[in-house]
């Protein structure tokens, strides 16, 4: 049986400029490359619905569709909260996932690509305030400067402990305040995810002759055990025990990590149409109820998965308090419809590795 192909995506390093709104980026870490930037979602959508903080960026992944004029530009974004203690077994209230699109002859970006100059200028003035560490839409500034923006009450305090109070009154006295929407400060790097470009290329068609299955699996498991690859971090070690002697039952974490040694470091598989690959039938995914998007009423389909390779990457940690996950599979709505918001909520499961 031939498997279909995918696409798999890996992280790059690339200096914060070529990740700008105008390039178009698959990315992942710092600040959203926010692609309608007038039209941005509001504070309150861009909370946890367990904590209420703001949720963070995660990813984003460029995907237009070819044959739809409206979608000529059309990315998808993923927000997270940062707080461990929100992210739970299966559970996806922790997230938030947005997509949105644009014709080729828009409000923003030329109708040309852009040349890859670091010192080509692209004028923020026109739209919204983003804020100063998240880089989300901004309603309030700081009331001494009257400069600086933020998107929330404990955004701003972050940004006064780590540097603000110091330069507070300069800013003050200048008569513009010139700062980089979309490049991290120091203020940020306290709580964004670390910043690295997407790229994506085909999978490998053959399996690798010299995979060992059990020996992958166990260094797997291992991995699980030492909370560096996308686990339940509140899971007991009886508990991990208990799975590390049932894994090799598990037919469906076996397809998983045979398919996935192909190209061991993917953080994302994308494939529009097919179906996730899972990680293990043992979390009752077997049989998918997808609701309708809410907007045209249409139906939904699978578009991509992130990875638990992509925690390796991010600097989230490996305590008991840390974010999470097995596969996030994202499922968006089929015809891309225009219907609604400039962001439009999309579907996602998470799936972990749990008994």
């Amino acid at each position: 049986m031939t498997l279909q192909k995918v696409d798999v995506g890996f992280l790059e390093e690339k200096p914060s400029w070529q990740l700008h709104p105008r390039f178009f980026p698959s990315k992942v870490g710092g600040k959203p490359a926010w692609l309608n930037l007038q039209d941005l979602p509001s504070p309150s959508q861009l909370s946890c619905k367990k904590c209420n903080d703001p949720l963070i960026f995660l990813c984003q992944v460029y995907a237009p569709y070819e044959d739809d004029v409206e979608a000529f530009h059309r990315t998808i974004f993923i927000f997270i909260c940062r707080n461990g203690s929100c992210s739970q077994t299966n559970s996806t209230q922790n997230f938030l996932i947005l997509r949105c699109q644009l014709p080729r002859k828009n409000n923003y970006y030329s109708y040309e690509p852009y040349n890859e100059k670091e010192t080509e200028e692209f004028n923020m003035e026109k739209w919204p305030k983003l804020c100063n560490i998240c880089g989300c839409r901004s309603p309030s500034h700081c009331s001494k400067c009257k400069k600086v923006y933020y998107c929330s009450r404990k955004h701003q305090v972050i940004d006064w402990q780590n540097g603000h109070k110091e330069i507070c009154s300069e800013i003050q006295k200048s008569i513009t305040y010139k700062s980089s929407d979309f490049t991290v400060n120091n203020s940020a790097k306290s709580i964004l995810f670390k910043e690295w470009e997407l790229v994506v290329d085909e999978e490998d068609e053959e399996e690798s002759s010299t995979v060992d299955t059990n020996k992958e699996m166990e260094k797997l498991c291992k991995m699980i055990q030492d909370k560096r690859d996308g686990t339940l971090n509140n899971v007991s070690e009886e508990e991990l025990e208990q799975y590390a002697k049932t894994m090799p039952e598990d037919k469906v974490f076996n397809k998983f990590n045979k398919r996935i040694a192909r190209h061991p470091d993917q953080v994302l598989r994308y494939d529009r149409s097919g179906n996730p690959l899972w990680i293990t039938g043992n979390s009752g995914n077997s049989v998918l109820d997808i609701p309708k998007c809410q907007y045209c009423d249409g139906e939904r389909h699978f578009e991509f998965q992130v990875m638990p390779q992509l925690l390796n990457y991010i600097n989230v940690g490996i305590d008991s308090n840390s974010i999470d996950w097995g596969i996030l599979a994202i499922f968006t709505c089929k015809s891309s419809c225009s219907v609604g918001p400039a962001y439009k909520e999309e579907y996602i499961i998470k799936q972990d590795l749990s008994t």
